[in-house]
């Protein structure tokens, strides 16, 4: 069993195209996002479309909840560029867009083998504006481990790829399709690729890999310099 975890797409169309051609290359048996599909990025009904295509399962992140909610955004920031920004994809939404965010889980908890499961949600275990970096508490993921490390989690949401290990337990972020981080700074500075994570059962075993894609970077900033987001020139190159 071959696992693709994609996340943290933020509207970015052109990025996904090209790691899901990435992906057919691998032969993922499988595809789960983890949150974030269609929000600051200058395409949010085609990355929609684009994912809703695929019918993978599919994890409600932060982003996903404030275009179902518009007000839960100031739970999370008081960024006007960031507020403006997301009400701007939120024009861009249809009923059916919408319909289908409704559709993702809290959640997942899936099977890669016989002895190893996966725990996959966006922010923490315990919230999806929770980020989860190499040095936070672990508190929200105590409930929810066992007596063997035989579960490993994964989710999104800060955009940086990180592998922890907690006495055996591996913690994942899986990194971002859309915007990947260098670190967890801020204002961010951007990876030059897209990115995501693979997991796969070698017998009673896994592996677990980090990949990066290359994208068309040119295309890309022309089609959010050409656009009318509040967010534009921040994030362009």
């Amino acid at each position: 069993m071959k696992i693709a975890f994609i996340s943290d797409i933020h509207a970015n169309v052109l990025a996904l195209e090209a790691v899901l051609k990435d992906i057919k290359k691998i032969r993922a048996d499988r595809i789960v996002f983890l949150g974030d599909a269609s929000t600051l990025g200058v395409r949010p009904a085609e990355t929609l479309e684009l994912l809703e295509s695929l019918r993978c399962e599919c994890v409600m992140g932060n982003h996903d909840e404030f275009m179902l909610d518009a007000q839960k955004i100031y739970k999370y920031t008081k960024d006007k560029l960031v507020i403006d920004t997301v009400e701007w994809s939120r024009q861009r939404h249809s009923i059916r867009h919408l319909d289908f965010i409704r559709t993702f889980k809290k959640d997942l908890r899936l099977s890669l083998s016989g002895d190893v499961d996966v725990f996959c949600y966006h922010g923490s275990p315990a919230s999806n504006m929770e980020n989860v970096k190499p040095d936070s508490g672990l508190e929200s993921f105590a409930p929810h481990m066992g007596p063997k490390a035989t579960t490993v989690f994964i989710g999104g949401h800060t955009h940086v790829q990180m592998l922890r290990n907690v006495g055996g337990t591996r913690i994942l972020t899986s990194g971002s399709v859309g915007q990947p981080f260098i670190g967890y700074d801020m204002p961010p500075k951007k990876h030059p690729w897209a990115e995501y994570t693979v997991l796969a059962s070698a017998g009673r075993r896994f592996t677990a890999e980090f990949r990066q894609v290359e994208i068309d970077n040119d295309r890309i900033n022309r089609e959010i310099l050409e656009s009318d987001s509040p967010m534009n020139r921040f994030i362009s190159e």
